[in-house]
């Protein structure tokens, strides 16, 4: 029976890709099914980022400053507007006088990891969730402090998400009205559904699978790099020989397949082409 063994490796990242698909990830919009009482939020472009769709975010290391030691990177979440003075209406929206607010449910990654959402102004993570673990803690998107008859509108730059350890981390994530101008004072909308996302700390192989005579091996493809799968049959002075072609990274799970029959030992590892 053939033996896999993954293979983390560190590799230098380059700076987020300037590509049409980053730039769609870059925001995350919380909206409704519609403005009435008790309308449900909704992620409104949820199912880019769902963790059906195949995205995985790329959280990069720093060595210095702020984020230190951490892997880190930010998707902006943004409550949309409902007013022409930010740039709506939305039709989407949620409704005026709602207070959106996020909430960070959970998180499944590397044993002793850590998921972090950190403010703009922040020296160490504001809610922190370790692997295996859920939550309740959330944080305010709206910028009308729930002064009724006002845009929900919210669309705040400079926060941050982090891990701790290298690996595959499934986060989940709701939105939630905190408002009090709904009836007798309640909350306009309810809470959406939870949405889940993929984020990697680093680049990773998150699944090898041995089939009959060859191996599916899938990996995060940060955009603006290419991507190459290697394997060895020994790691005493390992001989690596690239698997396939070079994947263009496009901040999806990538597959590709080692045609090498299943038997004995294999490692493989992922690294960045030219």
């Amino acid at each position: 029976m053939k033996k896999i063994s993954v293979i983390l490796v560190t590799i230098s990242v380059v700076a987020f890709s300037n590509s049409i698909q980053a730039q769609d990830h870059g925001h995350l919009n919380v909206g409704a099914v519609s403005t009435s009482q008790d309308a449900q939020l909704t992620f409104d472009n949820g199912a880019d980022f769902a963790t059906d769709s195949a995205y995985v975010f790329t959280l990069v290391f720093t060595n210095s400053g702020t984020y230190s030691n951490y892997y880190q990177g930010n998707i902006t979440l943004t409550a949309l507007a409902a007013t022409t003075a930010h740039g709506g209406p939305v039709p989407t929206a949620p409704a005026l006088g709602s207070w959106i607010y996020a909430q960070l449910v959970a998180v499944d990654g590397p044993v002793g990891g850590e998921f972090g959402f950190w403010e703009a102004t922040s020296n160490s993570p504001t809610i922190k969730l370790a692997s295996g673990t859920t939550g309740t803690n959330t944080w305010v998107l709206s910028q009308n402090n729930d002064v009724a008859g006002t845009d929900p509108y919210g669309h705040i730059h400079g926060r941050r998400f982090t891990a701790t350890k290298p690996g595959f981390y499934t986060v989940s994530f709701r939105a939630l009205d905190y408002s009090t101008n709904g009836t007798g004072g309640t909350a306009i909308h309810t809470p959406s559904a939870v949405l889940k996302i993929y984020f990697q700390a680093g680049i990773n192989i998150q699944s090898i699978e041995p089939d009959i005579d060859h191996t599916h091996i899938r990996f995060g493809a940060k955009a603006g790099t290419n991507w190459v799968v290697q394997a060895t049959s020994s790691l005493s002075a390992p001989d690596w020989q690239d698997v396939g072609s070079p994947v263009a990274g496009n901040d999806y799970i990538q597959e590709v397949e080692d045609d090498t029959p299943v038997a004995g030992t294999r490692f493989f590892r992922v690294k960045s082409s030219p």
